[in-house]
């Protein structure tokens, strides 16, 4: 009776000795059961790691060998190194080829083209909630929009509304001059209006400015052309500061899925607060003329255009590039 008594846990020892061995092979270790914890652990994961030395080789034994530092892993810059990478981007967009910035802005023009179409298409097909609850119309075309940013600044694109912030931010911290900027400006915006215009005139061709789409087009026309001058000035303000700042929440952040949320929640929020982007307007404004909207080219530009690019240029200027080379760069020293 005792063999027969001692059986189950003889059988219950050896079974217990071989899941630990096994775990301790994969690297698993069951509840209850102590184990030396590895050196790293209680390290910050994706903040800041040390850098071992580089070893001593014949081809740096006549060199200083600097002492070791630190690798920054984190997935999001700090704001100061966030402001000195825009002034890098911000110089090599104002020393780019001008045939390479018309080409860039172009293609961004008809990225803006995509998006406002989403926008219209879906927004404007929302049919009797569209009317019963128009906040919710507002809140689905400002929820699809985004997508324009993402697409133009992460392939390299140019936008006037972001270099209105980059190439300043190059001028104060010395990387560009004036020349610079009014070449990288007048280029870009150009290329905008030509990339939105095509598009715009492509998609009425393709038969897309039909139905809800083709009302609201004709709704957001006449309304962004009935505005005073300082109304569409302060909104333009408003709406650049916003982008600006997706520009530079898309910089600081390191990976795909972090740019998108820094591009989406500020895009969206001047979308839904109906404010004015220039860009933006160089495709929905033609979309809307093409549309039936009662406007003219020249009311067009000179009551909502001028106004509009005038406040976007205010904006990223003073209250982006300005704000951050006085909080982080030259300005402030």
């Amino acid at each position: 009776s005792l063999r027969r008594r001692s059986s189950p846990a003889l059988v219950g020892l050896i079974a217990g000795g071989s899941a630990l061995l096994l775990c301790g092979q994969v690297g698993f270790v069951p509840t209850g059961v102590m184990q030396q914890l590895p050196s790293s652990f209680g390290q910050s994961w994706g903040l800041r790691q040390p850098q071992a030395a580089p070893p001593r080789t014949a081809v740096n034994a006549g060199t200083t060998v600097m002492p070791p530092g630190v690798v920054d892993t984190s997935m999001v810059r700090q704001p100061a190194e966030t402001y000195m990478a825009l002034a890098e981007k911000g110089e090599a967009n104002a020393k780019k080829p001008i045939i390479k910035t018309l080409h860039q802005s172009i293609v961004s023009g008809c990225y803006v083209g995509f998006a406002g179409l989403l926008s219209l298409s879906i927004a404007g097909n929302l049919g009797a909630a569209a009317v019963s609850a128009p906040g919710l119309q507002k809140m689905v075309f400002a929820a699809l929009f985004p997508v324009n940013l993402l697409l133009i600044l992460n392939s390299g694109g140019q936008l006037f509304t972001g270099n209105t912030a980059t190439v300043p931010m190059a001028v104060f911290e010395g990387k560009a001059d004036m020349n610079d900027l009014v070449r990288s400006w007048g280029v870009s915006i150009l290329g905008n209006i030509i990339g939105c215009g095509v598009f715009a005139c492509a998609a009425q061709y393709a038969g897309l400015l039909v139905g809800g789409a083709q009302k609201l087009a004709i709704t957001m026309t006449v309304m962004k052309t009935s505005m005073p001058f300082g109304q569409a000035l302060v909104k333009a303000i408003m709406c650049n500061w916003m982008v600006c700042m997706a520009v530079f929440l898309s910089e600081a952040a390191r990976d795909l899925g972090g740019k998108m949320v820094g591009i989406w929640f500020p895009i969206s929020a001047f979308v839904a607060m109906s404010m004015e982007h220039s860009v933006a307007n160089m495709f929905l404004l033609p979309a809307g003329i093409l549309s039936g909207a009662p406007i003219t080219i020249g009311k067009m530009v000179v009551k909502n255009w001028i106004p509009v690019a005038i406040g976007n240029a205010i904006a990223g200027t003073v209250c982006v590039a300005a704000s951050y080379s006085y909080a982080f760069g030259a300005l402030g020293k």
